[in-house]
């Protein structure tokens, strides 16, 4: 067996020298080199818009037994533009050395036919920027020489290790096949599930590739899960008596397509997900089991859960009741902020006993602190993984990036609950959240499930504007709004989001859309932590000149509308300028039901003239229709709005566009009035 393999070996190492010696097929072109390469990769004119190109990534896996695993990683990419020299003259690589090791073995700028190495004892190890959760991630910079379009820049690196989901950059590698030995030290590079081996690869970045390969090479004995999604691969799968090498590449990929509102770049770029763990039930276990021992109730958490239910009246009362008090004292107490805490970071969470002496956490300590309140009330609650902003693919990888709370309810079923979103929202699981896959650990093992659709009609923003137009054009009104699911939490965070005394101000700013000129305003609303139903504001306002009489006619829009469709907390589809066209999938968060009417009483003798109507829209995933009449003295404009999904494809876009842009045509609508008649 080892003379085949050495025989193979030489023959491989003949085969270029007998290449170079016979003359190439017409048409065939000799083995690529990195200088090739370059050449073969275009200028900036072959790629409008870039600044530089990929011109080839290779990362090669080896997992030994225990799910360590070493990448030999290579990434060439060449500079297209003075853009690029400068975007590209300083390199980084982000870690976390508590389950990383980095090396950047060489580095080199390819000019002229000429490798210029670059000296990698330069790299400076430097602490991560960090905001909100304060780990210990680190960065390595390298500054280059001076670069000059046409330039290749060459990177040689090899790391070992695992990061936690969805926080790589991604693997960049190259070179070396089999199951590395196993080495002293190792140990603690082991993945959080030991012997298991996951991975999420995207093949598509800001700039066009021409060639990116990724392979993974495991021992004979693993098996593997593994999918293809969002556009073609190439693919293939090798094997030999130690180990199985599984293979996907693309060629000519273009740069990603960057567009407002869009989704995860997981959802919609060409990529491969692949894991070895048997199923998400093994999954869900396993995560029941590395926490089991993280949520006991000390007699001070115990105290104030009993502290909590009394004052919600809720000591006696339902399952729901209890848990709606508990999730809501969560929410507004501990706050969200990371601090370093030791061993626990990752997939274990923090015991609950530290986090309610810190009151601070990430999602998973907040999550793991209203677990243990639950189960003070008597509760059956679990921790639960999800992924907020994207969707999760069947495969069963680590394709989570947040943490809940799961409550198991008398009939088996489960209630989610997340405190992590819930402040100042009226809801236990925010409804941008809605349409999320989640898994839940429990000792039985759970599959992977998702939170249902949400209607419109559970997100309402409620509208009532009601005024009275005085014969010298001043306007005086209030102006309510009411909301519920998502539109709820919008209207509390306007209130939390200024200081009390300056509430009148920031509101008065929000209606100066309709004059300069409001005067007056004076806010009343519900408490923002008044959760016994939902949020309310009522705006009270004065506008002298608001009609001013020219030619005897009055022309004005509607106060309303005008605030509704300026306002991204109240509308937040109505306030952007969408373009024409559109190649990704646009994501709202949530759906929305916009309910407005306005009835403002006239002068004695004005009458409206040419009462406009409104074509309805009435699309798949939106819709809208208004109206306008006057009855007697009073005048009554109506607008309703629709957003019925919170994740909207391309084909639908163009349906969604003209909902919104009839609710701004009719937000601009001008009424005109004349004096006489009524």
């Amino acid at each position: 067996m080892r003379s085949t393999a050495v025989c193979l070996t030489l023959l491989g190492l003949a085969l270029p020298l007998l290449a170079a010696a016979a003359p190439l097929p017409p048409g065939e072109k000799p083995a690529p080199t990195p200088f090739t390469r370059l050449d073969d990769a275009g200028t900036a004119a072959d790629h409008p818009g870039a600044d530089h190109v990929v011109v080839f990534e290779h990362a090669v896996n080896k997992v030994k037994p225990s799910g360590v695993t070493y990448v030999d990683g290579y990434r060439l990419i060449k500079i297209l533009t003075p853009e690029g020299c400068r975007d590209r003259s300083v390199l980084s690589w982000h870690y976390d050395p508590r389950s990383q090791f980095l090396e950047v073995r060489e580095v080199a700028v390819l000019r002229g036919g000429e490798r210029i190495p670059v000296d990698v004892t330069a790299i400076h190890d430097l602490p991560a920027p960090q905001a909100a959760i304060y780990w210990l991630d680190r960065v390595k910079t390298l500054q280059l020489p001076r670069l000059v379009p046409g330039d290749g820049v060459e990177v040689v690196t090899f790391s070992k290790g695992f990061t936690y989901a969805l926080l790589a950059d991604g693997a960049g590698g190259g070179g070396g096949s089999g199951v590395a030995a196993e080495v002293p030290g190792d140990e603690r590079y082991i993945p959080p599930m030991p012997g298991q081996y996951f991975d999420i690869v995207l093949f598509q970045a800001d700039a066009p590739v021409v060639e990116k390969r990724y392979d993974l090479v495991l021992p004979a004995d693993k098996r593997l899960h593994a999918e293809t999604y969002n556009g073609p691969l190439y693919s293939a799968v090798t094997y030999d008596a130690e180990t199985t090498t599984y293979s996907w590449w693309c060629l000519g990929m273009p740069a990603r397509a960057h567009e407002p509102s869009q989704p995860d770049a997981s959802d919609i770029v060409p990529k491969a997900v692949m894991a070895t763990v048997e199923s998400w039930e093994a999954k869900s276990r396993w995560f029941f089991d590395v926490n089991r021992n993280q949520f006991e109730v000390t007699p001070a958490i115990q105290a104030k859960v009993d502290e909590i239910l009394a004052e919600a009246g809720a000591t006696n009362a339902s399952q729901e009741k209890k848990a709606k008090a508990l999730v809501h004292w969560v929410a507004q107490n501990i706050r969200y902020s990371g601090q370093t805490m030791g061993e626990g970071e990752g997939f274990t969470l923090h015991p609950a006993d530290m986090i309610f002496e810190q009151r601070s956490g990430v999602c998973k300590d907040i999550a793991g602190m209203l677990i243990a309140m639950m189960r003070g009330a008597g509760l059956d609650s679990h921790a639960a993984m999800t992924m907020a902003g994207s969707r999760i693919d069947l495969v069963p990888a680590d394709q989570f990036n947040h943490c809940v709370t799961a409550l198991r309810l008398p009939d088996g079923s489960w209630q989610m609950y997340d405190p992590t979103w819930v402040p100042y929202n009226n809801d236990i699981w925010s409804k941008r959240e809605t349409e999320q896959h989640y898994l839940i650990g429990s000792p039985e093992g759970e599959t992977l499930d998702r939170i249902p659709y949400s209607p419109p009609d559970e997100s309402p923003l409620v509208v009532r504007h009601t005024a009275e137009l005085a014969a010298d054009g001043t306007l005086t009104g209030t102006l309510r709004l009411g909301g519920g699911g998502a539109s709820d939490s919008r209207l509390r965070r306007m209130v939390t989001g200024s200081r009390k005394k300056e509430l009148d101000g920031a509101l008065a700013r929000m209606l100066a859309v309709v004059s300069p000129r409001i005067e007056g305003v004076k806010v009343t609303h519900r408490a923002a932590d008044d959760f016994s139903g939902d949020m309310w504001i009522s705006i009270g306002y004065r506008i002298p000149r608001f009609a001013t009489a020219i030619a005897g006619q009055w022309r004005f829009t509607s106060p309303m509308l005008a605030v509704v469709l300026s306002d991204g907390n109240l509308f937040g589809a109505g306030n952007r300028t969408w373009p024409d066209e559109r190649q990704t999938d646009l994501l709202l968060w949530n759906t929305q039901l916009v309910d407005a009417q306005e009835t403002i009483r006239l002068p004695k003798g004005w009458t409206l003239q040419d009462a406009p109507e409104v074509e309805p829209v009435d699309e798949t995933y939106a819709s809208f229709t208004g109206a306008a009449a006057q009855d007697g003295r009073t005048f009554t404009v109506t607008g309703r709005a629709e957003v019925r999904r919170r994740q909207i494809p391309p084909d639908g876009y163009p349906g969604f566009k003209a909902a919104v842009d009839a609710a701004k045509a009719w937000s601009a609508q001008e009424f005109r009035f004349v004096k006489g008649g009524k």
